[in-house]
């Protein structure tokens, strides 16, 4: 139960980091938002590191708080070296594709690669490892955020489309990765 009670906390700090950044980026006289992934331009490599901690408004704080927290947590409650070997493999690779391939001129932010890359890990855990607990976190996953998924499929103004589906690629591949491991 301690272990539990320690993801949470995790998890809960992870998620005020997203929120002290944010109104830092409010009150400080210089704009952090431009830090985002800026397809095929060097210096929007840096966007890799510090996208995930950049939100265009509170509403999009809320919805991706709303969603990286549990995320976080069930991705903890089955291994913390791999919710953060995940989380940085996504960054990488899912942000990575996302600067590649990118629309021309876009800014792309938020921790939406993150969570989508923790969701196709949680996912892909369940097809990938023969384990009940696993498979049993896949099929909450599935239940209560499989909804989600169809935004990989829709194209929407504002909403980084590639991030969001190379994060849920990149995390996929994580869950694949982790099983050649074990």
């Amino acid at each position: 139960m301690k272990k539990n009670s320690e993801n949470v906390e995790i998890a809960f700090l992870c998620v005020a980091c997203l929120w002290v950044v944010y109104f830092l980026s409010v009150f400080l006289p210089f704009d952090l938002q431009s830090h985002g992934i800026r397809p095929r331009r060097i210096a929007g490599l840096e966007g890799l590191v510090f996208a995930p901690f950049l939100h265009a408004g509170l509403g999009h704080l809320i919805s991706n708080s709303l969603a990286l927290g549990p995320l976080l947590f069930l991705a903890l409650a089955y291994s913390r070296r791999e919710t953060f070997e995940t989380i940085v493999f996504t960054a990488l690779l899912g942000g990575g594709a996302t600067w590649l391939l990118g629309a021309p001129n876009s800014l792309h932010i938020g921790a939406s690669g993150i969570i989508f890359g923790l969701l196709g890990y949680l996912l892909g855990i369940g097809l990938f490892r023969r384990e009940l607990f696993a498979l049993i976190l896949s099929i909450v996953v599935a239940s209560y955020y499989g909804y989600a998924l169809f935004s990989l499929f829709v194209v929407m103004p504002g909403v980084s489309w590639t991030g969001h589906f190379f994060g849920f690629a990149a995390g996929v591949l994580a869950a694949g990765m982790s099983r050649k491991k074990k």
